[in-house]
């Protein structure tokens, strides 16, 4: 170490006892090459410098990943913001009353589906000359299935899921000539129900099954699971979700002014015979317009007929509902 104590014509060794008497670190190599520890205090300083780098290394890690997740988070904020947006612009439509739908419907297949065996209603508007092909062309919304089944909120979810249009439908809507067989026979055989022949000419029928799902998809539990996704990975599968969802027919659905409802009864064991209650609800008006249990027993059908039993039975069952408002 250079000091102005020193100069050039000094003795060295003079010189570097005035340079150790004022410099710590040439003092302290002095004493560690006469003590056999100078390699001792070579190794240290190339562990502090080790130790440097290894804090300054995660450092720079702990900063990337701050970075990281700060950037995870504005992703996934923007992707929740985005889907908010999507949610609110799909609710646009809805018609007004939606937000009990789901609960009104609910009470009326319920007490539809009700234990007893209660008197057969049928309101005098119905009785007027077309009065009843009136009221089925207002918007409505159907389902079927056994009473068993409609016992509850989450028994009533499965069962839309599984009810479809079917023969007694299509017959309720659009009767066969007269209820024979062949009648029956041609205007059910050969047809999927599932289709869109079958669709418009029930068109302003909807399945209750589409209002239950596309309305849950709008409704504030999803709007929740929204709000709460944790993950960019969870808003992803609710936005897979929200699009998958019947929303067009479910607005459709949720305003329907007509709830068709057919409980089923257990089949007779003996004779095979089925049975059916069946009610047609004014939602609007809070009314039920009619309600019939009917039997249904085909004896005699022809091999066809027996091929395609269960449909002529549906639109018998139609038929028979539509003669019980001239009967009653």
């Amino acid at each position: 170490m250079a000091t102005f104590l020193t100069t050039e014509r000094m003795n060295p060794a003079l010189t570097a006892r005035v340079e150790r008497a004022v410099s710590h670190g040439t003092r302290a190599r002095h004493h560690a090459a006469r003590s056999g520890i100078e390699g001792t205090l070579a190794s240290g300083q190339r562990l502090g410098r080790a130790r440097l780098l290894t804090l300054l290394t995660a450092v720079v890690i702990g900063l990337l990943a701050i970075a990281m997740y700060v950037h995870d988070r504005r992703t996934v904020e923007a992707e929740r913001r985005a889907l908010l947006t999507v949610l609110d612009e799909r609710r646009a439509g809805l018609p007004a009353g939606h937000e009990s739908f789901v609960e009104a419907t609910d009470r009326w297949i319920g007490e539809a589906a009700s234990d007893g065996d209660p008197a057969d209603v049928v309101d005098p508007s119905l009785r007027a000359p077309g009065a009843l092909d009136a009221l089925l062309r207002r918007p409505a919304v159907y389902v079927r299935a056994p009473r068993a089944e409609l016992r509850d909120a989450r028994g009533i979810d499965d069962a839309a899921r599984g009810s479809d249009k079917d023969a007694f439908l299509l017959c309720l809507m659009k009767p066969p000539p007269s209820p024979s067989e062949r009648d029956r026979l041609t205007k059910v055989r050969g047809v999927y129900f599932g289709g869109t022949k079958v669709d418009e000419e029930t068109a302003n029928v909807r399945r209750l099954a589409e209002a239950r799902l596309g309305l849950a998809a709008l409704g504030p539990a999803f709007e929740g699971s929204v709000r709460a996704a944790p993950e960019l990975s969870a808003l992803r599968r609710l936005r897979k979700a929200l699009e998958e969802s019947p929303i067009e027919l479910a607005k459709k659905a949720a305003g329907a002014e007509i709830l068709i409802v057919v409980v089923e009864s257990p089949i007779e064991t003996e004779t095979l015979a089925s049975s059916a209650r069946v009610s047609l609800v004014d939602l609007a008006a809070k009314k039920v317009l009619l309600r019939v249990g009917r039997r249904v027993d085909e004896q005699g059908l022809s091999p066809m007929g027996v091929l395609h039993r269960e449909q002529i039975e549906g639109c018998g069952l139609a038929l028979a509902v539509r003669r019980s408002v001239e009967e009653l």
